[in-house]
């Protein structure tokens, strides 16, 4: 990801715990929800909204984008607006 978005160090710095975050997350509701997919897909999706809410404050506009290309999701959250939050 450092890479691949070309990150300062300031942006790794607080994406790390970020990631740790969600990845302990999704195990977590990987465990909660093994006999239940529908829910552990909602729940998942709902995990990668507030990740991507928390990348939103921390990356630039165009680092957002490519990170929403990587996982495969489509590009029109509103920090893709051109507002110049991120």
């Amino acid at each position: 990801m450092t890479n691949r978005l070309h990150l300062n160090e300031g942006q790794f710095l607080k994406l790390l715990p970020l990631n740790r975050t969600k990845l302990a997350g999704l195990h977590s509701i990987d465990q909660q929800y093994k006999a239940d997919e529908a829910t552990r897909a909602a729940k998942a999706a709902e995990l990668e909204a507030q990740f991507e809410q928390e990348c939103s404050r921390i990356l630039t506009p165009s680092q957002l984008s490519q990170l929403q290309q990587q996982n495969g999701q489509p590009n029109n959250t509103p920090a893709n607006t051109g507002n110049g939050l991120g």
